[in-house]
């Protein structure tokens, strides 16, 4: 560590690229104009950096360049961040982070990021945050969370008002809006379980606190679920606490007659609903309730749009409860929705017989006629049983159906819970499409089979494979660009477009068939989203249909780095994986032509990898003189494999000049040839030029022969 490296001049900018000028306009805490130059990373040529001295706030914003620049990081979590003067993020750490990120589509932007601070929201905002269009940066909303741990830890004796008080985001305008803080229920810092001196346990659902992360999803500004996958085994020092464990879908908790853990959707469930309802004002209606507007067990709110002149239009209806007793409580509230609204439970929670036995929680509920709705929030317990599930979400009818593709021709399977860790597991199985084109297919139906018609079903779906920007529709370009809020870079289905809204179909059908030689080899992802018909100043409200998939038309790219001489008798080989394909390398000596390749591979031969792209195994036996064939054979998880033969010189006789395998007058004719033209093949005794010593050793070494 901290010693000089001929590597360490990729870390240093290259001074004869062109560079980019930075005007920063200041900020009203620390004013004035500041303009910076910064040269850009020579990515091509690793050599190229021009090395110079930094001052400690010089370091760390070439180190804040490298990051955003060579490793592409979307942003940055700045730790402690009250403990560093203002001047430093608004001056300096702003200037090198302006536009600094490449979005999917080209555009240079601000990255994201947040501070961590223990101070009140009014001092994070008024010295580290920075919203006003040159810097991007937020903060944890660290009093917000505090006080719903501490309102889960009460088990029903606090109050959601205190909660609501207390978000960072009231600092900057007094609203809960979304315009400040990062809201979060646990971090590392302050978890599930652990204490920080070893490995943190699994939590119960009562320490995860269910329903306080319903709240902070559904709720307006930006939202983290924490999650510690212990993926990372540590000798000692600090262990991060335990996060939300299941926020994968995956508990890890034994149970009984399963040691490894079970499927759990909760979390991954309300960051869909997140996604798909949780847009526009935070509105809470516990007042509305004549009889109980109180607080102190749950809060219901609503997220709504405002349509200007007092009129709303509400997207989803939320109730979270922090009581821990059995039962459920009741409020009627008035919404923001058309009166004859049909809105579902989308959580699962009201028709789960363990949360719900008794049906008094309604799957459905019907706005009436004076915008009202009765609604039943479960508390965290029934019976002897603690869910911890203690809220429901409801929603307009979103689309359902199937997403499918065709033309596959494998499968990835799922990996096995008993023999792969949790941190580095495959939950579900990965279709391989090997033919030139396949198609994406989805087939809708209504989300509300008790809706009578199909009014408010599906009218469009579009998809995006990866990040988008993309024509793969034929279109002549991207369908739908970065201005849009909802789907930016998706495109339209335009093989077979036939929704269902409006019609008295059982179906709707999307269909787009892809070309595939426009992805690249390996793993890609899917994204199709259906719209909800709506009507003009309503929000859309969607389902997203989700599937990764992986193209293997040909063998993984590789390459081995062969040296242009081998005098040792053994050698490290190193191998390049070309693209994100190869899983497994080996390396192998003297195959016998016709022999096959991939048969031959087994552990012995198999090679070391170092990192994702480089793999090494060390060759021995290099003790002939003469062309050693060496073989690299590459495979993918789908089995393809690919291999190439090397033909690697093994110098055990130098006189050998022309390497034909044996000293003849060619040798000499070649040396003389050389010599006389001064290259660098001539310095025969390695002295760094061409000289009569090269000449002597030649011919000495010519007459002793192989």
């Amino acid at each position: 560590m901290n010693k000089p490296s001929s590597g360490n001049y990729r870390f240093y900018p290259d001074k004869q690229l062109a560079p980019k000028n930075v005007s920063n306009p200041g900020t009203s805490r620390n004013p004035g104009v500041s303009n910076f130059t910064f040269y850009p990373f020579n990515t091509a040529d690793a050599t190229a950096g021009d090395p110079s001295k930094d001052n400690t706030t010089g370091l760390l914003m070439r180190y804040t360049q490298w990051m955003l620049d060579d490793l592409k990081v979307d942003g940055f979590r700045w730790d402690a961040c009250k403990h560093i003067p203002s001047w430093f993020w608004d001056t300096y750490i702003d200037a090198v982070m302006y536009q600094r990120r490449i979005t999917p589509d080209g555009r240079a932007v601000t990255p994201y990021s947040f501070g961590e601070s223990v101070e009140s929201g009014w001092w994070s905002w008024n010295n580290m945050a920075r919203k006003d269009g040159f810097g991007n940066r937020d903060c944890l909303d660290i009093s917000g969370s505090g006080e719903l741990r501490n309102l889960l830890n009460a088990a029903g004796f606090g109050s959601w008002q205190t909660v609501v008080n207390s978000h960072f985001d009231l600092a900057d305008d007094g609203l809960n809006n979304g315009s400040f803080g990062v809201n979060h229920t646990v971090s590392h810092d302050n978890g599930t379980t652990g204490d920080g001196s070893s490995a943190p346990p699994n939590p119960t659902v009562r320490q995860m606190g269910y329903p306080m992360v319903a709240y902070v999803l559904m709720r307006s500004g930006p939202a983290e679920v924490y999650h510690n996958g212990r993926g990372i085994a540590r000798g000692g020092g600090f262990w991060p606490r335990q996060g939300i464990s299941t926020a994968m879908g995956w508990n890890p908790a034994p149970q009984a007659g399963f040691p490894q853990g079970t499927p759990d959707a909760s979390i991954p469930t309300l960051v869909q609903l997140h996604n798909f309802y949780a847009r526009g004002e935070f509105n809470i209606i516990n007042g509305t309730d004549i009889v109980n507007p109180s607080l102190d067990d749950v809060i219901v709110f609503e997220r709504r749009r405002n349509q200007g002149g007092g009129s709303y239009s509400a997207n989803v209806l939320v109730g979270c409860s922090d009581r821990w007793d059995s039962g459920y409580d009741q409020r009627s509230v008035t919404t923001s929705f058309p009166p004859g609204t049909r809105l579902l439970e989308m959580t699962g929670n009201a028709a789960d017989p363990v949360i719900d036995p008794t049906n008094a929680i309604s799957d459905v509920l019907v706005v009436d006629g004076s915008r009202k709705v009765t609604i039943r929030v479960p508390r965290n317990k029934q019976g002897s049983t603690e869910h911890g599930k203690g809220y429901v979400v409801y929603g307009p009818a979103i689309p359902s159906g199937t997403l499918t593709l065709t033309n596959t021709s494998s499968t990835l399977p799922a990996d096995d819970p008993a023999i792969t860790s949790f941190a580095g597991r495959r939950q579900t199985a990965i279709p391989v499409i090997s033919g030139p084109s396949f198609e994406i297919r989805l087939t809708t139906t209504n989300g509300d089979a008790g809706a009578g018609n199909n009014d408010n079903a599906d009218d469009n779906a579009v998809f995006r494979i990866d990040q988008g920007y993309r024509d793969y529709n034929g279109s002549g370009g991207v369908d739908i660009d970065h201005t849009n809020q909802v789907v930016p870079g998706y495109e339209q289905f335009v093989t077979q477009r036939q929704p269902l809204a409006g019609t008295t179909n059982a179906n709707g059908v999307y269909r787009q068939v892809i070309n595939t030689s426009l992805l690249s080899e390996g793993m890609h992802y899917l994204s199709v989203v259906a719209f909800r018909k709506r009507n003009a100043n309503e929000d859309a409200l969607f389902r997203e249909f989700r599937q990764p998939f992986y193209i293997d038309r040909t063998g993984p790219a590789a390459s081995l780095r062969v040296p242009d001489e081998i005098t040792a008798t053994s050698h490290v080989f190193y191998a390049d994986a070309l693209d994100r394909t190869a899983n497994r390398m080996h390396l192998l000596k003297d195959l016998p032509d016709g022999a096959d390749p991939v048969a031959a591979c087994n552990i012995t031969n198999q090679c070391t990898r170092n990192d994702r792209f480089e793999w090494f195994r060390t060759l021995t036996g290099l003790n002939e003189h003469g062309y050693v064939k060496v073989t690299l054979v590459a495979f993918e998880e789908s089995g393809n494999a690919s291999a190439t033969d090397h033909y690697v010189w093994v110098n055990k006789c130098p006189a050998d000049f022309d390497r034909s395998g044996f000293v003849d007058i060619e040798d000499y004719t070649a040396f003389v040839v050389a010599f006389e033209a001064g290259v660098d093949d001539a310095d025969f005794d390695g002295s760094g030029f061409v000289d009569i010593e090269d000449f002597t050793q030649f011919v000495q070494a010519f007459e002793v022969g192989c």
